[in-house]
Formats: C-alpha cells, structure tokens, sequence
C-alpha cells in the first residue's frame, strides 16, 4: 500500500511539472503608454496586443509587472518566460527569441523647460552634469556601451522624471511619448518638458527565454503577423495615438 501511494505521488508530480512547463509566464513593467497597470488592471497599447495574440492562440496567461531589471533578470535565468515591451539590440539579439515588433518610438532627451540646455549631438550630451536613466533599460545600456560616465541610474521612470523637475538631473533620457504621459500622470504639464534632441527610433518585441520552445514562439508571431494582416495592429496602434 505504501509503494502504491508513493508511486501515485511521484505521478502527480509529475503531471504538475508538466503543466508547470506547459505554462508561460508573461512579464511587463510600467511604461505608459505601452504597458502600465492603471486600476489594478494591466492596459497600454503593447498589452493589448499582446492579450490579442494569446487570445488567437488559444492559450492565455496572466501578465504580472514588476520593475525591468527583475522582469530582465528572469527572463535571462528562468524558461518560458515572454518579457515585453522589450528594445530588440544587437547586445540583446542572441540573449532571447523574439516576436514582434509591437511598437516603434523615439528616445529623446528632455530638460527641464527654461533650463537653457541646447544639445546638437549625442556627443553633446557628456558634457553636461548628469543624466537621468533607467537601471538595466536599453537606452542606459546603449550611453554606457558608448562610455558615458555621467549617467545617474534609477529604477522607474517616474524617479527620474522627479528628479529632473528639482534640478538634480540636467537631462532625462526617455521614450518621448512616455515621458509626456509621465509627466500628465505625475502633477506636471507637458510644457513642463523640453525636448532638446532625439536620440533615435527603435522598435518593441516581446523577448521570450532562451528556452522557450520554438514552436509556442513561432505560434505567437504567426498571430501577431495575422494581426498585422487583418488591420488589428493598426487599429490598435490608432487608437492609442489619440
């Protein structure tokens, strides 16, 4: 009788694991306008998206946010993990499997407005105090990988925005249409902002572990790609630029 329950509970386990590894663990973080939790619900233009693809794919999952270098962290050390909205680089291509692109937006910088800083090139900007930037986040990355050292790293976008407005920080790098949104959402004005240069354009993904069966990444693209075809995509994208 002892062997018979052993081995019955050896099943189970078995079968949990299996349903563990079916599983996906779909991660996010606040950055309006793509992804934010308002309400105690997760929403944003990436978010939608992303619940479109899962809801194509039959499979849905629950989306948990949590600060970047967490949700980063896991996505790197832990399987079947789908991390968005996450910058596809060079640094990071061979790191995840990706599906997307979900969005495009512009990296800029902002000052203060009335501060009086001009800035003309990315170079320009090494020569002023101190920048503000986002721990672990693909824009930081990209400022140390070209050897700036006066960068002042925090963890959330609304620390920085904070900081700029009391004069900590001369500069914040951010993707414009969040900061703006920010800005809004945290007792400013967007006039309060004063956009000095644009650092480029990139595009969004959902990064998904390294482990991640190629087929559950293949099915997801296969749905966004669909998307894209039958207007949801744009329709989506629209909706949230008004």
């Amino acid at each position: 009788m002892k062997k018979i329950f052993i081995a019955l509970a050896f099943a189970l386990c078995l079968v949990a694991g299996t349903s563990h590894a079916s599983g996906l663990t779909v991660i996010t973080e606040n950055s309006p306008p793509l992804n934010y939790k308002e309400d105690g619900k997760v929403t944003g233009l990436a978010t939608e998206l992303v619940q479109e693809i899962m809801r194509r794919t039959g499979k849905a999952f629950p989306i948990s946010v949590m600060p970047w270098t967490r949700g980063y962290a896991l996505a790197q050390r832990q399987p079947n993990v789908a991390l968005y909205s996450t910058t596809r680089t060079k640094s990071r291509e061979n790191l995840f499997k990706w599906v997307g692109p979900l969005a495009t937006v512009k990296w800029v910088f902002f000052a203060k407005a009335g501060s009086g800083i001009k800035i003309s090139s990315l170079d320009d900007a090494r020569k002023v105090g101190s920048i503000a930037t986002y721990a672990n986040d693909a824009k930081e990355q990209m400022l140390k990988a070209k050897g700036f050292t006066n960068l002042d790293s925090t963890p959330g976008s609304v620390f920085n925005l904070k900081k700029l407005m009391i004069g900590r920080n001369d500069l914040w790098l951010v993707g414009e249409n969040e900061g703006i949104l920010l800005a809004q959402q945290n007792g400013f004005a967007p006039s309060d902002l004063e956009r000095v240069f644009i650092v480029k354009e990139v595009q969004l993904s959902v990064a998904f572990s390294k482990s991640t069966p190629n087929a559950t990444v293949n099915v997801w693209q296969r749905a966004f790609d669909e998307m894209i075809a039958d207007g949801f995509v744009k329709k989506t994208t629209d909706k949230w630029a008004k």
